[in-house]
């Protein structure tokens, strides 16, 4: 780096696990490399809040090349909240020829080789790679933090090493949480259909109908009324749900929280991330390694839903994705943090913001 632009440093470790700092005067972002590229800090510096979810049950660093099995087991042991990249499946286990995946896949348990593209005074970038164990899919992950800019650019590509077509299911899992989160602040999506999955013993603490669709954002309750997703329940909550927006308008949503003046805004290409999950862990997610410590959400890009019965629901609704042999698929998102909102309407692909104040 020279002069006053950004910087970035490589020579750190998290947990034993190989870190990446990336910084300028509005934010600081801490990158594993050494765990599937994971973002486990977007910090604004205005504000000094980080505005990504860090989980409470005492998780693990992988220590080799770790390959989820057939159970939630592997990638829950080693989950630290944050922002991944989960490929070649999201959600429950998928199996494969002669081999099978657990919860979302596989990409965000491997270590990634990271290299610094860029570092002078207009930006920094850094650049991962991968190729997946039991997939022979290869990924390109490079992040852009500009000068001047509370905005992180990530472009991204996955090509098939293979020599038939795969399907695929491609999601960015990103959990936010407190302070950014609370009953203060507004969750905000352009047009879309929702969707919530049936539910069953998983979802106990559920505040929502299961198995049904709806014009988000008011979703139906368990109770026979109406729930606005736009709105945050209380911090001593106990509610666990699970939606999908689908047919969206456009890919984008921004989280907003007057009360701290401070947002998160993450837009993303519907080509080939189609639909939103969003994960509603409101302190009542009962199952281990959480057992109700969470009070976070999951806002999460994704090519296809559900997130179970896999890969026949996705099959059957049309949104599972195959890639052919030596084809590559890309996309692009924009993170950022903002002030001065209190709702927000648009989000562009550039960073700029439209809402109210």
């Amino acid at each position: 780096m020279t002069g006053s632009g950004p910087r970035i440093q490589t020579e750190f470790t998290y947990r034993g696990i190989d870190a990446v700092f990336m910084e300028n005067e509005y934010l600081r972002i801490m990158v594993l490399p050494g765990k599937g590229g994971d973002i486990l800090e977007f910090r604004d510096k205005r504000r000094d809040v980080d505005v990504l979810w860090q989980t409470k049950h005492n998780w693990q660093p992988p220590r080799d090349r770790y390959v989820p099995a057939e159970t939630n087991t592997t990638w829950n042991d080693h989950y630290p909240g944050g922002w991944q990249m989960n490929l070649p499946v999201a959600g429950g286990g998928m199996d494969i020829d002669g081999n099978a995946y657990g919860l979302h896949g596989e990409s965000s348990l491997l270590p990634w080789e990271a290299e610094v593209r860029q570092d002078d005074d207009d930006a920094v970038v850094l650049g991962l790679t991968v190729e997946l164990v039991r997939y022979p899919f290869a990924v390109d992950r490079e992040l852009t933090l500009p000068a001047g800019e509370a905005r992180l650019e990530i472009d991204e590509s996955v090509t098939n090493l293979g020599g038939r077509s795969l399907e695929y299911i491609w999601q960015e899992h990103v959990a936010l949480g407190r302070p950014l989160l609370g009953p203060d602040a507004r969750l905000d999506l352009p047009a879309a259909t929702g969707v919530n999955p049936p539910y069953d013993d998983a979802f106990p603490n559920a505040r929502l109908e299961g198995d049904c669709t709806f014009e988000w954002p008011h979703a139906p309750g368990w109770d026979g009324g109406t729930v606005d997703l736009r709105e945050i329940p209380p911090t001593d909550a106990k509610i666990h749900d699970q939606s999908f927006a689908t047919d969206l308008e456009a890919g984008w949503y921004a989280l907003t929280n007057p009360t701290i003046d401070l947002g998160f805004a993450l837009n993303w290409s519907l080509d080939p991330f189609e639909c939103l999950w969003y994960w509603q862990p409101f302190g009542g997610y009962h199952e281990s390694p959480f057992f109700n410590r969470t009070y976070n959400v999951g806002l999460e890009p994704t090519t296809a839903y559900p997130g179970g019965d896999i890969p026949h629901a996705q099959r059957e609704n049309g949104t599972m994705k195959s890639l052919e042999a030596g084809e590559t698929v890309e996309a692009s998102l924009v993170a950022q943090t903002y002030t001065g909102f209190s709702a927000v309407n648009a989000v562009s692909s550039s960073g700029e913001i439209e809402g109210t104040d």
